[in-house]
């Protein structure tokens, strides 16, 4: 067992990516509507600061999340083969958010919070 996966830092880190990735969504669905029009007439460097900020954190995220979440789901995942291989397929379809999806809806309910962990 890897037992990294399943140690309270690891799910933070995950925890603070799934988070991340979700943050990130939001934005790509606030691109879509017409207060990003306003955004568009900020100052080039604002926009540069911001938009490098966040692709940082988001891709740093990304990979710690798809990497992780894979691992998880092929060596500590306690479903059938049937559920893993339709997570993998998910994961292929809309990675990352198919990452971010697993770990709200598997990875946080097989690998509880220990008593010490801080929330």
């Amino acid at each position: 067992m890897s037992h990294w996966l399943r140690s309270d830092k690891a799910r933070r880190i995950f925890s603070w990516s799934s988070w991340v990735v979700v943050g990130l969504g939001i934005f790509f669905a606030f691109m879509l509507t017409p207060w990003y029009r306003k955004i568009e007439t900020a100052p080039p460097v604002v926009l540069s600061v911001l938009g490098g900020a966040l692709g940082i954190l988001s891709v740093t995220a990304i990979i710690v999340l798809i990497a992780g979440m894979a691992i998880f789901c092929v060596k500590e995942d306690r479903s059938r083969f049937s559920v893993k291989l339709s997570w993998f397929i998910l994961f292929f379809l809309i990675a990352p958010f198919g990452s971010a999806i697993y770990y709200f809806f598997v990875y946080r309910k097989q690998v509880p919070v220990s008593s010490g962990a801080e929330h």
